[in-house]
């Protein structure tokens, strides 16, 4: 993946015949690092992309829209006050640079100004310049002690960036070309990495492809270094003409501005526009980061705290097998009374004949400050604590265990949740206590959950819950009491309710149902799981319990396959 200089040369071709003399209308900021400038353009009103975030820096082209952060950053109020109102005149792209410059007639009243997108990986930047090129502002500031070079301040003036010490594709000349390349060839360089340093413009997928149509590996350096420099030729040509063939390659995520030869095995999704393909590729790419930072973040989150129960657990049940020496001391207690004729005074233990055992004997401890009866009342208040220590400690057990079920539950949802979904979950473990709330502005009132939604063969509506907020709505909200409720028996999974059916349902209806119970629990790749049906009726909460956690009665069981293949295809799953 590469937002190189061919691209962003096809780039400022799409966007020097589109927004020209369009009308800047609205400038937001849908996250840090990220401007969209919405011009009114022949009737459409499209987005103006810029992104200096280090793995998606880009420019382009975007219908989609966008929810705009509550504060916007100085800069892009900055944007707002010198070109909302303005037109853009002209686009330029310097010469093998992935950089775009935007001159811009201003508004009545305002002054000229040139908006100028470097997109240079970590070091990218959006830099607003006066007439004269003095800065104004850039959404990344840098200062002369971290680049004496190039400081990016406002007031100081706007330096290009560094040309690169590399031959022009266009201008060099095969004796230059063939010199440099043999010069770094005899160092033992890869071709691709040789020719990467020679020429100027050229991205290391470029390189890959340039070396691939020059039969780099089918022949020596002294018979192809000739084509290669005539194949580098002819692609700068097309550039420079604006004959560009945009491909997406969606088994590698990577794209070009041309075909890619030496990618022949793999599909390859053209383009008439490159500015569709870029959105749709980085759409595609950042709600899959998103949805994997997402999953990791609940993932991580879940597994603390299930971790913390574990050891919780064990020593909960430590303490309860502590808790079960309670009979000893009440049998102490009743030795001390029955033969307290045979304690001696001042003594730290006794041995008295078993009360139950006569043949055997048990050694009683004793504080030797207290009397008899006063030993004894010490051992059965130790026995009144720990029997009611024992029945405290098994219902925090019971407690643990149940929440070590919620974070397996947690679990399950989170691998098998899409973006969506999992804002369900993070929503429900922030109110679990699992996660803290980032925002400390007041929390919009939630959305009502989404659950899937199929249709039976015989024409009834069937909601499937995802996680268990969703379980919880299904089951307790959307569903009447004579519906159908269902779920894989004893495995983490979803909710499923089969509407409109009156109880019981048709048979047809059962199974299809039970089918979709199976493949969204942890039973998912099994060939037999037993899937329980009740009505709603029978279905109730725990009590105290977390979100979809629930109990049922006077349930029937069927046998469900996940992996039944026509039933998979009748629901597209």
């Amino acid at each position: 993946m590469a937002f190189d200089a061919l691209i962003m040369k096809a780039v400022t071709e799409e966007l020097q015949e589109k927004l020209t003399g369009a009308a800047v209308q609205r400038i937001y900021e849908p996250a840090a690092g990220e401007i969209i400038m919405h011009l009114y353009s022949r009737g459409s009103q499209p987005g103006l992309l810029f992104s200096i975030d280090p793995r998606y820096a880009r420019v382009h082209l975007t219908y989609r829209r966008l929810q705009s952060r509550d504060k916007p950053s100085p800069f892009c109020m900055l944007l707002r006050k010198y070109l909302a109102g303005g037109r853009p005149a002209f686009f330029i792209n310097p010469p093998l640079e992935r950089i775009l410059e935007i001159y811009f007639d201003p508004p009545e009243g305002m002054p000229a100004v040139k908006l100028i997108a470097e997109i240079m990986g970590r070091r990218s930047n959006l830099i607003l310049v006066d007439g004269k090129d003095n800065i104004l502002g850039a959404a990344r500031t840098v200062s002369w002690d971290r680049n004496p070079k190039r400081a990016i301040m406002p007031g100081e003036t706007y330096r290009p960036v560094p040309p690169q010490d590399k031959l022009h594709p266009l201008e060099m000349s095969k004796k230059e070309f063939e010199a440099e390349m043999i010069s770094k060839l005899e160092t033992g360089k890869k071709s691709e990495n040789a020719l990467l340093e020679t020429v100027g413009g050229i991205s290391p997928l470029v390189a890959k492809e340039l070396c691939h149509r020059s039969g780099w590996h089918h022949c020596g350096p002294e018979n192809n270094l000739e084509a290669l420099f005539e194949n580098v030729r002819r692609l700068f040509d097309k550039s420079s003409s604006g004959e560009f063939q945009p491909v997406l390659v969606p088994g590698r995520n990577d794209f070009a501005a041309f075909s890619l030869e030496h990618l022949e095995g793999e599909e390859q999704v053209k383009y008439d526009r490159v500015n569709e393909m870029l959105d749709q590729f980085y759409s595609a790419l950042i709600e899959e980061d998103r949805e994997k930072q997402l999953r990791e973040q609940l993932n991580s989150a879940v597994e603390k705290r299930l971790t913390g129960l574990q050891k919780k657990i064990k020593q909960q049940e430590q303490e309860l097998a502590e808790a079960g020496n309670a009979p000893q001391h009440r049998l102490y207690g009743e030795l001390l009374l029955t033969y307290q004729h045979q304690v001696p005074r001042g003594g730290e233990s006794v041995t008295l004949p078993h009360l139950y055992e006569p043949d055997k004997t048990v050694t009683v401890p004793l504080d030797p400050s207290q009397t008899v009866s006063a030993n004894a009342q010490h051992h059965f208040n130790r026995y009144q604590k720990a029997k009611k220590g024992r029945d405290k400690i098994k219902k925090q057990i019971r407690k643990t265990r149940s929440e070590i079920e919620y974070c397996r539950s947690l679990l399950y949802a989170v691998e098998n949740s899409s973006e969506s979904s999992l804002e369900e979950i993070r929503q429900e473990m922030i109110d679990a206590g699992y996660l803290r709330e980032k925002s400390k502005e007041r929390r919009k009132a939630d959305s009502a959950p989404q659950p899937l939604k199929f249709t039976t063969s015989a024409g009834h509506s069937v909601l499937v819950g995802r996680n268990n907020r969703q379980n919880d709505y299904i089951t307790f909200k959307a569903a009447a009491r004579r519906d159908t409720w269902f779920h894989a028996r004893e495995l983490p999974g979803g909710h499923v309710v089969l509407k409109e059916a009156p109880f019981p349902p048709p048979r047809e209806d059962i199974e299809e149902a039970a089918f979709l119970a199976a493949y969204f629990s942890k039973g998912r790749n099994s060939s037999a799981v037993a899937v329980d049906y009740t009505e709603i009726r029978h279905v109730r909460r725990r009590p105290g319990g977390k979100p979809g956690f629930v109990f049922y009665e006077n349930f029937e069981t069927i046998t469900a396959n996940p992996l039944d293949p026509d039933l998979r295809q009748r629901f597209r799953l």
